[in-house]
């Protein structure tokens, strides 16, 4: 045991040492930038450097080593054939040029007199010079002035390195340390990605076909690939060059995939770099679905579009509202941004709640609380139009660590209904609906794998005092309509008779180019629910465009309480009447007895005689 603590003693010896002589090896240029580690051109101590040179007085070798090892032949720095020319122990002297490192040596003084123009004293400068095309070459040695042996040496040693050795994506300039990178990449080192994927084209799902997909791919390699879930996306070529507005550059790649269904991931590999698009791509369905088949009875469902066309009396995303002029349904804006939806005792109110970053793995980065911050975008904060039909208010708010606006209207629709159009899908809103518009724009990422979730709350409250039997205070939260096989994604909160309708268009515009969106449940309770919205990469803006809306149910309570009325009078008259009838008759027959008693007991025994002439 104590000869392995004794081993291991030795060893820790032997690391300080050499970390120490490695110290000395080690020079930072902090006049100009750089770090030289001449442990990289050090000599073995018995094979050090040497080169010739002429003086006035004859031919010489100068012999010298780096990191105080010392030169065999006179057992210090540097030696002049065998005479001393740098000590070991006199510190050297250091200095910095561009992209040059400048070393002196000197000997303790002499104690003869060869050296009098020199005090009796050896210099040895050597003069390091960046060279990245060879390793080590010594180019001459000069005496000037008299025991001064000036040096030059070429050497990539003291070239600057680049970060990462530009990651295997630039070229490093050994002068200036600065990587020229390639068309993919950027940073300092070259070690930042500059691949997204901002949206594709849709293709239909019973044939597949030809996909445009649109982001940042740089100037590809032969090695580039495609995949659109786990599907090879087959003859990839570039359809156009780089292009874009400002510093935002733009590519668009072309791929053919085979038939499928669905919502898909896109993943680009070109060699050591990835990217990938969450969600980005969504086969066309042949049909689509209409939500809860448009309440059966209630209307029909168009399966081109997966829209429900509502018989008359009835609205709604599935046919599931009735149409009444007197509904009683009223829109109002808050000062802080949030929108309201009353119905006499139930209120619905509608935030936009957080814009969140997440990586490729799901993590949160960054939340930004949004709820409860807007900035009026204006003195009148809203603007009224279409005979007083809608009333639009307008609000932003800039994210300071992200140079992001988040601009934000939110539309009242009074009187009658009205026609939209937004990102290639045509819709119309009823009376007294609500229609917000989210603009994100110039929001900078921590990387281009990572995404953007915009959340909504969505809340409901009973404000009124008379509750009873016919008007229920229990709330229900659907979110079955939260399905990508539908041509819209719907949420409903039911409460007493009414029901709250948001409606989540499946597409969006990603830097005026239609996307795919998606949307996710992130919490509900009793009173409240929370949606994701889930963005694509965007670069200049983002755009989504939502609707909300309240509607009487087609079960309506005032029948169930007229019928729960007649069930009870119905109770009433089978009970009660009988009971009453009897006791009327009860009385009425005593009233009888008691004023004919006389007569009914005479009569009573007139007739027993007759019974017994009968035996």
């Amino acid at each position: 045991m104590k000869k392995f603590f004794f081993l291991i003693f030795i060893l820790l010896l032997f690391k300080i040492k050499f970390s120490k002589s490695e110290e000395f090896c080690i020079y930072n240029n902090t006049q100009y930038g750089g770090i030289y580690n001449l442990t990289k051109i050090l000599q073995p101590q018995n094979s050090p450097y040497s080169k010739s040179f002429s003086s006035g007085v004859g031919t010489y070798s100068l012999t010298f080593n780096f990191c105080k090892v010392p030169v065999p032949v006179c057992g210090e720095r540097a030696c002049v054939n065998t005479a001393k020319a740098g000590s070991l122990t006199i510190n050297e002297t250091v200095s910095f040029g561009v992209n040059k490192l400048n070393i002196g040596y000197v000997t303790e003084k002499l104690g003869f007199t060869d050296c009098l123009a020199g005090g009796n004293y050896r210099h040895t400068n050597f003069y390091l010079t960046c060279d990245p095309n060879v390793d080590f070459t010594i180019d001459s040695v000069v005496e000037n002035p008299t025991c001064t042996y000036n040096t030059y040496i070429n050497s990539k040693v003291i070239c600057r390195e680049c970060l990462y050795d530009c990651s295997n994506h630039g070229i490093c300039d050994p002068y200036s340390s600065n990587c020229s990178c390639d068309s993919q990449t950027q940073g300092v080192g070259c070690e930042i990605s500059k691949l997204f994927i901002s949206s594709s084209d849709s293709v239909p799902e019973e044939t597949g076909g030809l996909v445009n997909i649109y982001g940042y791919f740089g100037n590809m390699t032969n090695n580039a690939t495609v995949l659109i879930g786990d599907k090879l996306c087959k003859n990839l070529t570039v359809a156009s060059g780089s292009g874009g507005s400002g510093s935002v550059i733009w590519n668009k790649i072309q791929c053919r995939i085979g038939a499928g269904s669905g919502v898909k991931n896109i993943t680009f590999q070109d060699n050591d770099l990835k990217t990938i698009g969450i969600s980005s791509f969504k086969y066309t369905p042949k049909l689509y679905q209409c939500l809860n088949n448009c309440s059966v009875d209630q209307g029909k469902c168009d399966t081109s579009t997966g829209t429900c066309e509502c018989f008359k009396g009835y609205s709604g995303p599935d046919c599931s509202g009735q149409l009444n002029s007197n509904n009683n349904t009223e829109t109002s804006v808050n000062n802080n941004g949030s929108s309201i939806i009353s119905n006499q005792n139930a209120t619905y109110s509608i935030n936009i709640y957080s814009l969140v970053e997440f990586d490729i793995n799901g993590s949160i980065l960054n939340e930004f609380i949004l709820y409860n911050r807007w900035n009026n975008s204006n003195s009148l904060n809203n603007s009224t139009n279409n005979n007083n039909n809608t009333i639009t208010h307008y609000y932003n708010q800039f994210i300071y660590d992200k140079n992001c606006t988040v601009q934000y209207s939110i539309e009242e629709i009074k009187n009658k209904e009205k026609q939209y159009s937004f990102a290639g899908i045509n819709f119309k809103l009823d009376p007294n609906s609500i229609k917000i518009t989210v603009s994100i724009s110039n929001y900078k990422y921590q990387s281009n794998l990572n995404f953007l979730q915009l959340r909504v709350l969505s809340n409901v409250n009973g404000n009124g005092t008379e509750l009873n039997s016919c008007n229920s205070p229990t709330t229900e939260i659907n979110t079955n309509g939260i399905n990508n096989e539908l041509s819209s994604n719907v949420i409903t909160i039911s409460k007493d008779d009414k029901i709250f309708y948001g409606r989540f268009l499946p597409n969006m515009l990603s830097d005026n180019r239609i996307s795919y969106l998606s949307t996710s449940i992130i919490n509900k309770n009793f009173t409240s629910l929370m949606i994701g919205l889930n963005l694509p990469h965007c670069i200049n803006e983002c755009i989504i465009d939502p609707d909300f809306s309240v509607l009487v149910s087609t079960v309506n309570n005032n029948d169930q309480c007229e019928s729960s009325s007649s069930r009870e009078w119905f109770l009433y008259v089978v009970i009660i009447v009988p009971i009453v009838g009897t006791s009327l008759i009860i009385i009425l027959l005593s009233i009888i007895y008691k004023r004919y008693r006389t007569n009914l007991k005479i009569a009573a025994a007139a007739l027993k005689p007759a019974k017994l002439n009968n035996f």
